[in-house]
């Protein structure tokens, strides 16, 4: 397995996310913005990550769920939502899992180490990674960390094509967009 690393957890999270907000709508907001500020907890207390793709990820969705929820009209995701159904593979969510506990140890705030451990257990509950402990297999394709940093660079392609077509998404995206490592 490739080498998980923080930039990939934020892509886990991100999708997660997303796939929470496709998949419960409204509903799903809280829960989102609770991720969405354990996002940027996490890449705070990791160092110099640029979680600015991630977030706008992630606020595009929410965009999206508040719009459905107050006109009833569905908007454009910006994957595929068969592809946001995608489970990571219980590898990826370990390691995701052992990401968060090893940040959460270094918060000198027991409100930050408590929001990686509950964004842990969000994360093993939506990844059904507490089924695989359980000894319940999952079907179905299963992200890896090579397809996280596929979907992210799809993300940050399509956040780009819409900055081209709408010039009020944040330019931060088109200017300050990181190279991922495959």
């Amino acid at each position: 397995m490739e080498a998980f690393t923080p930039e990939d957890l934020c892509g886990l999270i991100a999708h997660e996310t997303a796939s929470l907000l496709y998949g419960v709508g409204a509903d799903g907001i809280p829960s989102a913005e609770v991720m969405r500020q354990g996002l940027e907890t996490f890449a705070a207390a990791a160092g110099n990550l640029d979680v600015h793709t991630h977030l706008a990820w992630i606020d595009r969705e929410l965009d999206s769920a508040r719009e459905f929820e107050n006109t009833g009209q569905d908007t454009t995701h910006l994957l595929d939502p068969d592809r946001l159904n995608i489970m990571p593979e219980a590898a990826v969510q370990m390691e995701a899992v052992w990401e968060l506990f090893s940040a959460a140890v270094r918060m000198p705030r027991q409100q930050d180490r408590q929001a990686m451990k509950d964004m842990a257990v969000t994360m093993t509950e939506a990844g059904g990674l507490d089924d695989v402990l359980l000894g319940t297999s999952l079907e179905g394709p299963h992200l890896s960390i090579s397809s996280l940093r596929a979907e992210l660079e799809t993300v940050r392609a399509a956040l780009q094509a819409e900055q081209v077509h709408n010039p009020t998404v944040d330019k931060a995206i088109q200017n300050n967009v990181p190279e991922v490592e495959m």
